[in-house]
């Protein structure tokens, strides 16, 4: 008898290292980065404002209130420049949270701190400096710095940053494929009648959710009866397609254990008995160099 730490160093010491691949964010969502991953540009790409409100020059709102003349709107996604928006003393933009800020300006007024007079003015109720809601280039992140570093686990969140700084790929550990059979002539799936001596297969449905909510790809290898043959064919297929398998079942010291035959004949295996209820026998080992 062992106890599970044992069983677990000596699972985990003999199982391949991960491969690394070149992969698609559409993919990449569960995957762990193998290495960090830099940001091409700025964040944000240039001079914007935080709030909607109205683009001024922060000299102009000394002693508010005060009047300002408005000389244009600028939207998010609108270039002030090519819109012919500028700011000089006494005036003042209409600006969409998001959109650039305009030549001229150096703060922004939230709106709610201002009151329309007319059809070409407003008024400013409150004084700010220079920098007021505008989120300046590379605020966030500047090019060339570390957006996300090796070993992150990457989430819807992170995908949304990579994609608003352009990268379209990124290099991480590969989605393994991992295989789940159960033995047993005694199992049935679903809902048919059981005959005495029967039961449900419950531990392949198990281990192929616990696969997929780890993020691994499982493959359902399927139920296999009792018989060298079979097993050993559902085996060497497996190993062929997958990067590891797991089977449930077949691995003590019955007459009916095949799975513990056809191992011992085709792979190089250890078998355990660890210290742990349930499920005391365990074994482990390498089918053409597949865990």
């Amino acid at each position: 008898m062992i106890p599970l730490e044992e069983a677990r160093a000596h699972v985990l010491g003999r199982c391949p290292a991960p491969v690394a691949d070149d992969v698609t964010l559409a993919d990449a969502l569960g995957l762990v980065l193998a290495a960090p991953v830099a940001s091409p540009e700025d964040v944000p790409p240039f001079a914007n404002t935080a709030m909607d409100g109205f683009a001024v020059r922060a000299a102009d709102t000394v002693g508010a209130p005060v009047e300002l003349v408005v000389v244009g709107t600028v939207a998010a996604g609108v270039d002030p420049v090519a819109a012919g928006v500028s700011v000089a003393a006494g005036t003042a933009a209409r600006i969409m949270t998001g959109a650039p800020m305009p030549p001229g300006a150096d703060a922004v007024v939230m709106v709610e701190r201002t009151e329309r007079v007319g059809d070409d003015r407003v008024r400013v109720d409150v004084e700010v400096s220079p920098g007021n809601h505008v989120r300046h280039p590379g605020e966030d992140l500047a090019a060339g710095d570390e957006a996300f570093g090796a070993g992150t686990v990457l989430g819807p969140g992170h995908l949304g940053v990579l994609a608003s700084i352009g990268v379209e790929r990124v290099p991480a550990w590969r989605r393994l494929r991992v295989g789940v059979a159960s033995t047993g002539d005694e199992l049935r799936e679903g809902a048919e009648p059981l005959a005495r001596g029967q039961i449900r297969d419950a531990n392949r449905p198990s281990l192929l959710g616990l696969l997929a909510e780890m993020g691994v790809e499982p493959v359902d290898l399927g139920r296999v009866p009792d018989d060298e043959a079979p097993i050993e064919r559902a085996l060497v297929d497996g190993v062929a397609s997958c990067d590891a398998l797991l089977t449930s079942g077949g691995v003590s010291m019955g007459d009916f254990d095949y799975v513990k035959v056809v191992l011992d004949r085709i792979g190089d295996m250890r078998w355990m008995q660890v210290a742990i209820k349930p499920a005391k026998p365990l074994a482990f080992g390498l089918v053409d160099g597949v865990p």
